[in-house]
C-alpha cells in the first residue's frame, strides 16, 4: 500500500480505540509526522503498526500508556532514530514539483489581479521576466519557511505546556511577517528582464497550462502518492 491507502486504513482502524487511547495515539501521530526528514511511507507504516498494536493491547485491557510507556515523545523520538530517511533525489524531485504548484497557483491569483486591476484603474500590466523568477523564488523561499517553523511548533507543542494565547499570539505573528513579505518583498524588486506585454493574461494562462501538467504528470507518475 501507498502512504495515502495507508493513511486511509489509519483513519478507520483509530475509530475503535477508547477516547483516551485515541488522545494518546493522536499526539504520536502529530510528533511522527511533523518529523519532515523521515520517509512518509516508512512514517505511515510505523504508524500503522503501533496502531495495530494499540488495537490489540486495548483488546487485552490495556492502555496507551501501559503499551508506550509515561513518556511518549520519548519513545516517538526514538522509532523516528530508526526511520529510513528521505532520499535526498526523491526529497528534491518532491519539493521542485511543489514549487511548481506554487508558482502555477502565484501565476493564476497574480494574473487575475492584474486584470481586475488593470480594469479598474487601467494599470500598466507589463510582465518582466527577470522580476517575475525573483518574486516567485522569495515568496516560495517565505512559504517553505513558513512549513518548516510549523511542522517544528506543532511537533515541539504536542507534549509541552501552552495558552491559547501564547500559540495565537505565535501563529499571528508568523503569519502577519509573511504576508508582508510576501506582498512588499517583491515590489522593491526593479524590474529587469525582458518585457512582455498584457502580463496579467498571461500569467492566467501560464498558471492555468502549468496547473493542468502538473496535474497529469501527478495522476501518471503517483508524485504525491
Amino acid at each position: 500500500m501507498n502512504a495515502k491507502e495507508l493513511i486511509r486504513l489509519n483513519n478507520q482502524k483509530r475509530q475503535h480505540l477508547t477516547k483516551e487511547n485515541e488522545e494518546y495515539y493522536e499526539n504520536m501521530l502529530v510528533y511522527i509526522r511533523t518529523s519532515l526528514s523521515v520517509s512518509e511511507q516508512q512514517s505511515e507504516e510505523l504508524l500503522l503498526e503501533l496502531l495495530d498494536h494499540l488495537v490489540d493491547a486495548q483488546n487485552a485491557g490495556k492502555s496507551a500508556k501501559d503499551v508506550f510507556g509515561e513518556d511518549p515523545a520519548a519513545y516517538c523520538k526514538e522509532m523516528i532514530k530508526q526511520l529510513p530517511k528521505e532520499p535526498s533525489k526523491r526529497s528534491a524531485f518532491f519539493i521542485g514539483f511543489l514549487l511548481l504548484q506554487l508558482a502555477g497557483i502565484f501565476a493564476v491569483i497574480n494574473g487575475i489581479g492584474d486584470i481586475i486591476i488593470h480594469y479598474v484603474k487601467d494599470r500598466d500590466q507589463t510582465l518582466y521576466i527577470g522580476t517575475a523568477i525573483v518574486s516567485f523564488f522569495i515568496i516560495a523561499a517565505i512559504i517553505s519557511l513558513d512549513v518548516i517553523l510549523i511542522f517544528k511548533w506543532l511537533q515541539n507543542s504536542i507534549y509541552k505546556a501552552s495558552t491559547k494565547i501564547k500559540d495565537f499570539f505565535l501563529l499571528f505573528s508568523l503569519s502577519t511577517i509573511s504576508l508582508l513579505g510576501i506582498f512588499f518583498l517583491p515590489k522593491w524588486i526593479p524590474s529587469f528582464g525582458h518585457p512582455i506585454e498584457s502580463g496579467g493574461f498571461v500569467y492566467l494562462i501560464v498558471g492555468i497550462v502549468l496547473l493542468i501538467c502538473l496535474k497529469v504528470a501527478d495522476r501518471k507518475y503517483h508524485i504525491t502518492k
